[in-house]
């Protein structure tokens, strides 16, 4: 009985020890590579955020554009009129 406990917990304890990610030191290469995949991801990122900064104010323009520029009161309909009998 004893025996199954240690083993449960051992079992139980042992996938807490492990690490994300690489388990070894990477070599140069591999750093500068990972370092230009980094700063490309970053540059990538950062147009589209200006692309949908430009995006939207092309957008908020369109409908500036769309609005009257000063407020208009609605004309009247004339009815037309009936020749008196």
């Amino acid at each position: 009985m004893r025996c199954l406990a240690v083993l449960l917990l051992a079992v139980a304890l042992l996938p807490a020890c492990g690490l994300k990610g690489p388990l070894y030191l990477p070599t140069p290469q591999q750093e500068r590579e990972m370092a230009e995949r980094k700063k490309r991801l970053e540059e990538r990122e950062q147009r589209e955020k200006q692309q949908e900064q430009l995006l939207e104010q092309q957008q908020q323009q369109q409908h500036q554009a769309e609005k009257p520029s000063g407020l208009q009161q609605p004309q009247p309909v004339q009815q037309p009129q009936q020749p008196q009998q």
